[in-house]
């Protein structure tokens, strides 16, 4: 993994773990509250349903009152008068008011009206509680509230419901009424769901946040990165431009000294052994290795000429870049046999030195290719402005340049950072019919003078 992955990674990791951490507290607190509310509105709604319930039942022990204290009637007018009222007494559909004698005979019951009549001490819910028996007793106690299943009459369903009953001592009634808790829960559940609501909202709000965070944290490493790569893609082109100037300079010096030094010594040889072969001619004996030794000092002498003028061409800097690029093509097709055909406008001062060393070091490794891999038998070389550019194509009828090689050739590579240094472009493409074609663009930099 390479280093810079692993930064990111660790940039971002605490993040992402931080994100997560507070996403599972708050879900783990979410449920916890939500538990905990549920049970605090539900007790609410209880303590709120208890109390209604106890004033339900004391609004209508309150309107039998007058009835149950009275001695002008007859107990039997009296508890039928008291079963009317109750009778008309209901709050809604699903409350209503019930009386039960002692023995657990249904007397009134304005909603479930076939028990009226009927018997019902022994009566069990689905939890097996004697419903009936039971809220007699706790009536008997002074009024207690007890929660059973009951038929809803809205509904036909059997639901849970809080019921709350008084004794009545004189008639031996118990009187009481009730509430069914689906309500209740209906309620609880809404409240359940509110907060549920919230608390994904704050979750949904919490994950956009967290993906912000690396989406930010994310960009500023990439620019950072970018920065980075930028500074050091200028710095390697400024190194590479530095390193180019050293050599062009290391080759000057270089092929000034062969020039001047060996190649003189080389001459002065040569000369010398001339005259001393023009001295002894009647001597036959000396001839032939003087004329051997000769023979070899040229060939050293025109070998230390063309490295000279590979190291630095005295021409580029004597007579400019289009003689400079016409004696290359002449000495190149002297040396390997292949045609070369140069059209050269002078540039004069278009371009500064570095740059037009940099356009014959491009020609002279173009030509270098065609010698090792083009099979051509003819290059065509063409130098000129063009607008506020030089323009520079050169053409062969070889094979091409497989892609591989143009890809990642180091001569490629070479001729294209020296392009890059000077803001030009070189482009690769098939010549017709047959080739390859090579097209520079460089911008005009004058010289500074």
């Amino acid at each position: 993994m390479r280093f810079k992955t692993k930064l990111l990674l660790i940039t971002l990791l605490p993040v992402i773990l931080i994100s997560a951490a507070m996403i599972f507290v708050i879900n783990f607190q979410s449920s916890r509250l939500s538990r905990i509310q549920a049970e605090t509105v539900e007790n609410l709604y209880l303590d709120l349903k208890h109390t209604e319930l106890k004033n339900y039942v004391t609004l209508a022990r309150n309107a039998l009152t007058p009835i149950y204290a009275s001695n002008l009637k007859t107990k039997r007018q009296a508890q039928r008068q008291a079963r009317e009222i109750v009778q008309k007494m209901t709050l809604d559909e699903d409350s209503y008011f019930f009386i039960y004698e002692e023995n657990g005979t249904n007397i009134v019951n304005p909603r479930l009206t076939y028990l009226v009549g009927s018997n019902w001490i022994g009566l069990e819910d689905a939890d097996g509680r004697h419903v009936i028996r039971d809220l007699i007793d706790r009536a008997k106690k002074g009024g207690e509230f007890y929660s059973f299943i009951w038929k809803k009459p809205s509904t036909g369903e059997y639901v849970e419901k809080l019921g709350y009953s008084v004794y009545l001592d004189k008639w031996d009634w118990m009187l009481g009424t009730g509430i069914y808790l689906d309500e209740v829960s209906r309620q609880v559940a809404k409240v359940q769901a509110e907060l549920q609501s919230n608390v994904s909202e704050t979750r949904l709000v919490l994950f956009v946040l967290m993906l912000g965070a690396l989406a930010l944290t994310g960009t500023t490493i990439a620019a950072a990165r970018l920065s980075e790569q930028r500074f050091a893609d200028a710095r390697l082109k400024e190194l590479s431009a530095r390193q180019v100037e050293f050599q062009e300079d290391e080759r000057k010096r270089v092929s000034r000294e062969l020039h001047d030094s060996i190649s003189q010594l080389l001459v002065s040889a040569r000369y010398g052994l001339e005259s001393a072969l023009n001295r002894s001619e009647k001597q036959g004996d000396i001839t032939e290795p003087v004329e051997k030794s000769m023979s070899a000092i040229d060939d050293a002498i025109s070998e230390v000429r063309r490295i000279s003028m590979a190291l630095r061409p005295s021409v580029l800097d004597d007579m400019g870049l289009a003689a400079a690029v016409k004696s290359l093509g002449s000495e190149f097709s002297k040396r390997v046999g292949i045609s070369v055909d140069v059209q050269a406008e002078p540039l004069r001062e278009l371009l500064s030195d570095e740059a037009k060393t940099a356009l014959y070091r491009v020609i002279q490794e173009a030509l270098t290719n065609v010698a090792r891999h083009s099979d051509a038998r003819n290059v065509t070389i063409k130098l000129c402005r063009h607008g506020n550019n030089v323009k520079l194509r050169l053409e062969d009828d070889g094979v091409g340049m497989p892609r591989a090689r143009k890809v990642g050739g180091l001569g490629i590579r070479n001729m294209q950072e020296r392009m890059d240094t000077f803001g030009g472009t070189i482009r690769f493409s098939k010549a017709k019919p047959h080739g390859l074609a090579i097209a520079v663009t460089l911008p005009i930099v004058k010289q500074k003078k």
